[in-house]
């Protein structure tokens, strides 16, 4: 899997395609759809090094633009049991310092209830960006969403700094593919 992962991302890439790979840091051991409730994958850390964590590495390697972060908890990385999509030590421990990932992180959709039925719109949002997040899919309620980021901004809970490097990040990306220059197609 993890030579196919990166065959992909390298030819996608060349062909000036943005690429995510998803469900960091791995759904494929889950009983349950996160669509509904949040799976648990209860592997050991030596067991996810060994198999859910392989294609992300390789990922990585291939030069990924983005990584998405999927609503499942993981005892052995994180003990609280938080969404990764909500857990430092997840999205930004295991995915940014560990791995050396610096592209765009992603959240799977925000209205997704293995998410949605753990905390309001407006907490859900806020934890993300802190846990590491860029980017966030699908808010159950954008507007709740932007006024509860505002406030932890203005609160001091999120930097405008923390904010500016995922803009700054999403325009990087824009402009790798080209989005920053008119294309118009007859």
């Amino acid at each position: 899997v993890a030579a196919l992962v990166a065959a992909f991302v390298e030819g996608a890439r060349a062909g000036g395609v943005l690429t995510t790979a998803k469900h960091f840091p791995g759904h494929g051991d889950t009983a349950v759809d996160s669509h509904l409730a949040l799976p648990i994958v209860r592997r050991d850390r030596a067991g996810l090094d060994r198999t859910e964590l392989a294609p992300f590495r390789a990922a990585i390697a291939a030069g990924v633009d983005a990584i998405m972060v999927g609503h499942l908890a993981l005892p052995a990385l994180d003990a609280s049991q938080a969404p990764a999509t909500l857990s430092p030590a997840i999205t930004t421990g295991l995915l940014r310092d560990e791995l050396g990932f610096a592209g765009l992180v992603v959240t799977d959709a925000m209205d997704m209830q293995g998410l949605s039925k753990l905390y309001p719109a407006g907490e859900s949002a806020v934890r993300a960006l802190e846990a590491g997040a860029d980017l966030l899919l699908i808010p159950t309620n954008p507007a709740e969403s932007v006024k509860a980021i505002v406030a932890a901004v203005k609160s001091g809970r999120l930097t405008q700094k923390r904010i500016d490097e995922s803009v700054l990040k999403i325009l990087s990306a824009k402009v790798r593919v080209g989005l920053n220059k008119p294309h118009q197609v007859e």
